[in-house]
């Protein structure tokens, strides 16, 4: 080949190349390289005049696409704002965020969203633990000094283990009049995003089916008159027939099983809760804290986070394969759908004086037995038989143990040696956590485990099984052996078949939507974590990013004001 030809080859390479990455006519450069633009003095001391969160608890990254074709359009012929499409439309949507952490549950979940802090430093590691210092089990919001306001509950609930703060709590710091209010079906998760200084946290006793909080926020115990508006509604329609369901024909056929189905109860029943049901109550009581509180009307910006309970009770029973599943997602769009009606028609300056995110706390995986059926590896933990072989292991090693039990609590995959034990063993605590970790590693279902010597030592798996271990461990609170299931492996529960566990894909990745007048909206696939929610509407806001905070700013997806959504 000639010198002229190669020439010849060489350019007609080039404009090949120019003609495939040269963007279309029309088509937007992505925001990504746009990212270091400057935004204009002036429009960042524009503060929205309310940040509304909203999370649904145990959402897929997958459910906006599966189900997408169900929700109501972004914006309807009658002008009214529809729900998941219009914020994905109108919005920075990340399809895929991503929690940095080990195990992917509730507690941790939350307490991460609005402090921009990993389990690691903000102390909540599980929904629950064994505490060293008081040698008991303890419940993530457990504080028996701070009664439940409401109902006849025993148990008392606070922030208390949770440390570090939140953004709402970073607002009242440095001075700003802002109200902070929380609600859930959950207590943990209404806590959690309230930080220290919410005005109020509000959850629901399903025991007593009706809306409860804590002398934490209620001093005076006694609950405000909206409220109790709220629970004589509910009492007034206690053992009236309830039914769910669907005849199927609107599916999209991404689910399991028949498409129809239907369920029956009464009023008050605990299983209504992981209905549409939970669903109805929970934007009631948003609706009426958004007008008590006036949330979005006062001199300062307001924080109003609303977490969606009910589609984690659904999931535990059906699954994300389930008909009743997809039916739960369309509901909750509706309900997103009515409320940004209501939130619109109250704001002074309608949408533009609000900030929305959305997003969620963990997801789930698909059913195992239906992955085997399929050949797929997948399958349950018994974790109370693979206990009782750690107990027999340990004693037939170094005999039986003080107390008359080696380990004092197990769960979700983390076992507590018993103190007591532990300290009366000449083996040494190393000692003990290997051999507990040995059994563990025997369990088919099981990939990894390590040690609290082996995690002081950081002697850990490595890649990315070591940053979540280190984003997630607390010494004290985490477990001194703690195990990774196989992907699509989790532990045997009676009442609830599907369970999350894991820092795989399918729990850890959640879709993450923030909305705003000032907000780039598109779709971005940039990676974003969960614990950069809280330093970018920390920006947005003019106030120190929690204390604890590790995200970044999601600088990519600001701007200067745009014309509102009206």
């Amino acid at each position: 080949m000639t010198l002229r030809s190669l020439r010849k080859l060489s350019a007609a390479g080039l404009w090949l190349a120019l003609f495939l990455f040269t963007p279309a006519a029309g088509a937007t450069t992505p925001a990504s390289s746009r990212s270091a633009e400057p935004i204009a003095l002036k429009s960042f001391f524009q503060k929205p005049r309310l940040i509304v969160v909203l999370v649904v608890d145990q959402f897929r990254a997958d459910y906006l696409t599966r189900f997408q074709t169900r929700f109501l359009p972004a914006r309807g012929k009658d002008g009214a704002l529809g729900g998941y499409n219009y914020l994905m439309s109108e919005g920075a949507y990340f399809p895929f965020a991503e929690y940095g952490t080990l195990q992917c549950m509730t507690g941790p979940g939350h307490a991460m969203i609005l402090s921009g802090a990993y389990p690691y430093q903000m102390g909540v590691p599980l929904n629950g633990w064994f505490d060293e210092v008081t040698r008991q089990t303890t419940y993530c919001v457990q504080d028996k000094d701070h009664p439940i306001v409401g109902s006849d509950s025993k148990l008392g609930v606070s922030p208390r283990h949770f440390r570090g703060n939140t953004l709402g709590d970073e607002l009242k710091n440095a001075g700003y009049p802002s109200r902070v209010v929380t609600l859930a079906l959950k207590d943990r998760s209404a806590i959690f995003m309230g930080g220290h200084r919410a005005d109020l946290a509000l959850w629901f006793d399903s025991s007593a089916f009706r809306w409860v909080s804590s002398s934490f926020y209620l001093p005076e115990k006694k609950l405000p008159r909206w409220i109790e508006e709220l629970n004589a509604g509910l009492a007034a329609r206690k053992g009236q027939p309830h039914r769910w369901a669907s005849d199927g024909k609107n599916s999209t056929g991404l689910t399991l099983g028949a498409r129809a189905f239907e369920h029956q109860a009464q009023f008050g029943d605990k299983e209504t809760l992981s209905w549409p049901l939970g669903i109805e109550l929970t934007e009631a009581a948003a609706l009426k804290a958004l007008d008590a509180f006036k949330l979005g009307q006062g001199p300062a910006t307001d924080v109003f986070a609303v977490s969606f309970s009910s589609h984690d009770y659904l999931g535990h029973r059906f699954g994300p394969n389930s008909p009743e599943m997809e039916e739960m997602t369309v509901a909750e769009d509706r309900a997103i759908s009515r409320f940004l009606n209501h939130l619109r028609a109250k704001l002074p300056g309608g949408l533009k004086d609000a900030l929305i995110v959305l997003t969620a706390d963990h997801g789930v995986p698909p059913s195992d037995s239906w992955l085997a059926s399929a050949r797929h590896p997948a399958g349950k933990i018994d974790g109370k038989a693979l206990r009782a072989r750690m107990e027999a292991r340990l004693t037939e090693k170094f005999g039986d143990p003080a107390g008359g039990s080696w380990i004092a609590f197990h769960a979700d995959l983390n076992w507590s040696l018993a103190p007591e034990a532990a300290a009366s063993s000449k083996a040494g605590r190393a000692a003990l956590e290997a051999e507990i970790k040995a059994v563990a590693l025997s369990e088919p279902g099981i990939a990894f485990a390590f040690t609290r010597s082996e995690h002081a030592e950081r002697k850990l798996p490595p890649g990315l099984l070591e940053r979540q271990i280190l984003n997630t461990y607390v010494p004290g609170r985490s477990g001194d052996v703690v195990a990774i299931p196989r992907a699509f492996y989790s532990l045997f529960h009676e009442k609830d078949p599907f369970d999350h566990m894991s820092g795989y894909t399918y729990d850890r990745m959640v879709p993450l939507v923030i909305s705003g007048s000032r907000i780039r909206k598109g779709v971005y696939a940039a990676r974003a974590d969960v614990i950069d929610i809280a330093p970018t509407l920390s920006f947005l806001t003019g106030v120190l990013a929690p204390a604890s905070s590790e995200g970044r700013v999601l600088s990519e997806i600001l701007g200067d004001p745009v014309a509102p959504a009206r």
